[in-house]
């Protein structure tokens, strides 16, 4: 009896989807565990470079991670301490600064409200009126107190808290070390658990996971400890209070994505606001903050870094949504990181390739499948822009084999699978011709005008895949025959005029026979004439069969686009000029 065969379908995606389920749950039930491991990691990560430093002094592992750890202690100490002080300083006046802003918010408020007053008074009686119960009347409200706790208990509370305080952030610094200390050791007996087998898989997904990671750690420190450096010092400039405070606090929000800087800079503003009497300084914070962000960010970050974290921006803003649900404000600080980590493991491991289609930064598809997929859906705007875009990027040819070219492939494929209509085969194609002939024509000047003759079979595609050729080479340097003729009348006109070379382009990956057909005929009558085929569909695995099939039937290149077919043009026309009579080996470019 047969089996049903849903339950295999269904068996890939629903282990899937039970894993990542069973994932994030063991993410959030083990907050206390996995929360400062990733965190130790991630320090050590940023660590890393200094140790290594220590080590090409050829001082001892022992000596460069402690003395690695004291320099980064004692760093951290010294900005905590200052930011300590004035974070207590700024509790003990914060009643002060509550009230000047209750009293210039105050003043801003308008001047006769009573209307507005009087109006809310009696919407307010019409809804009590409306909504009156006797028996609630005369129900007295009942307030409960919970139980005042012991010394005792108040005691055990703030000690709980502060020894598992304490001992999370010893459990921290003891990793961080040991990460240091034992780095080789640990990626060693990670390779061996994941197998000797995958030791390539696994050693270029630590290398990129550690180089992405740590090289983004270390600059993004540099530039967020700069950052607040000038942003304590502008504040101290304004006369903000407490510019020490602000710029620690900056330093530390901008390693959250996008909202940081914003954070960072609300409370400044309304300590500005409720300082001064005018608003001079309040505008001037914002300004401060804006300005420096919009530097850091559009021209600091790109010069520094010169290549991005390989994670998309809304990737970014999702994960930080994600981490600061499932472990809270730190998680939201080793979001891009964590985000960072995963993209990488999506690129190296099939199994989890959904992940770098997600995360990564890469386009989630390639331009002439998104210039297809608009064609299909009617957008000829969109596929334009596509194509202005791609023509600024990469030039006329770019175009050409990078959109055009590849879509005119999709067309046959699709068509000869019937998944889209003639109508729709039709449709791409007349705007891939009206495309083509909006691109600029690029004039070589090597040959004259009729040295270089074009041949097709007459199919559509293949006149498409001529005329690409003819424009990334010179329309006018090409020429065709009348287009009146039949395929095999176009074959003896072309022999006949006896030129320097002819290009044969077929689209088609069914017409092999035919064009070699083609060949042999022309070498036959014009043993000089140099010929090139242009075939776009070749598959790379049937190149060098095809090579040898196509260099006995006399031709004397093989190209798949038309950038290889302008540089073999332009290397086999000198050769023709001197009519040496003697064939060269027939190539492949894929």
């Amino acid at each position: 009896m047969p089996q049903n065969p849903l339950p295999a379908r269904l068996n890939g995606p629903w282990v899937t989807l039970l894993t990542l389920v069973l994932v994030v749950g063991i993410l959030y039930t083990g907050k206390q565990v996995l929360l400062p491991m990733a965190l130790g990691v991630v320090l050590a990560f940023v660590l890393t470079p200094l140790v290594r430093q220590f080590d090409r002094m050829h001082l001892p592992r022992f000596a460069g991670v402690t003395l690695t750890m004291v320099l980064a202690l004692s760093a951290v100490s010294g900005m905590g301490y200052v930011v300590y002080d004035q974070f207590a300083q700024l509790s003990g006046e914060i009643s002060q600064y509550t009230s000047s802003m209750r009293r210039k918010v105050g003043e801003l408020r308008l001047g006769n409200d009573a209307a507005i007053r009087q109006f809310t008074r009696t919407l307010d009686r019409v809804t009590d009126q409306l909504y009156d119960d006797p028996d609630q009347r005369k129900a007295q409200p009942v307030r409960v107190v919970p139980p005042k706790p012991s010394p005792t208990e108040r005691l055990r509370g703030s000690f709980g808290a502060m020894f598992e305080t304490i001992a999370s952030a010893f459990i921290v610094v003891v990793l961080v070390a040991f990460l240091l200390g034992q780095r080789e050791d640990l990626r060693d007996r990670f390779i061996r658990l994941i197998g000797a087998g995958n030791v390539t898989m696994t050693t270029r997904l630590m290398n990129e996971a550690a180089y992405r990671v740590s090289q983004f750690l270390v600059w993004q420190t540099l530039i967020n400890l700069t950052f607040g450096v000038l942003v304590g010092l502008g504040l101290y400039w304004i006369g903000v209070p407490y510019a020490a405070l602000w710029g620690g606090i900056t330093a530390l929000l901008r390693f959250v994505p996008y909202v940081g800087t914003v954070l960072s800079a609300l409370m400044p503003a309304l300590l500005a606001f409720a300082t001064f009497p005018g608003w001079a300084e309040t505008v001037q914070t914002l300004a401060l903050f804006l300005g420096l962000d919009l530097i850091t960010a559009y021209f600091v970050e790109p010069v520094v870094f010169g290549y991005r974290t390989g994670v998309s921006s809304f990737a970014l803003l999702v994960s930080a949504l994600f981490w600061i649900w499932v472990w809270g404000p730190a998680g939201l600080l080793l979001a891009t990181p964590l985000t960072v980590c995963i993209a990488v493991l999506g690129r190296h491991v099939r199994s989890l390739r959904f992940l770098a289609v997600i995360f990564a930064d890469e386009p989630a598809l390639q331009p002439h499948v998104r210039f297809y997929q608009r064609l299909l859906a009617r957008d000829e705007d969109e596929a334009s822009v596509l194509v202005s875009r791609k023509l600024q990027e990469a030039g006329p040819i770019g175009v050409i084999d990078q959109v055009l070219m590849p879509t005119i492939t999709l067309v046959l494929s699709h068509r000869e699978q019937t998944e889209i209509t003639e109508d729709d085969a039709a449709f791409v194609l007349d705007v891939v011709a009206e495309t083509l002939q909006q691109l600029p024509s690029t004039a070589h000047a090597m040959l004259p005008r009729a040295s270089i003759i074009g041949l097709t079979v007459r199919a559509p595609a293949d006149e498409l895949i001529l005329a690409m050729l003819r424009t990334a080479y010179g329309r006018e340097r090409i020429t065709l025959t009348s287009p009146e003729l039949t395929a095999e009348e176009a074959l003896r006109a072309a022999i006949r005029q006896a030129p320097a070379m002819i290009c044969i382009a077929a689209a088609a990956s069914t017409r092999g026979s035919e064009l070699r057909n083609y060949c042999r005929r022309i070498r036959s009558e014009l043993p000089d004439t140099r010929i090139v085929v242009l075939r776009p569909q070749l598959p790379e695995e049937e190149a060098p069969r095809a090579i040898d099939r196509f260099r006995e039937a006399g031709a004397d290149s093989l190209v798949v686009d038309v950038k290889e077919a302008v540089v073999t043009i332009d290397r086999l026309l000198p050769a023709t000029e001197e009519l040496a009579s003697k064939p060269r080996p027939l190539s492949a470019h894929a």
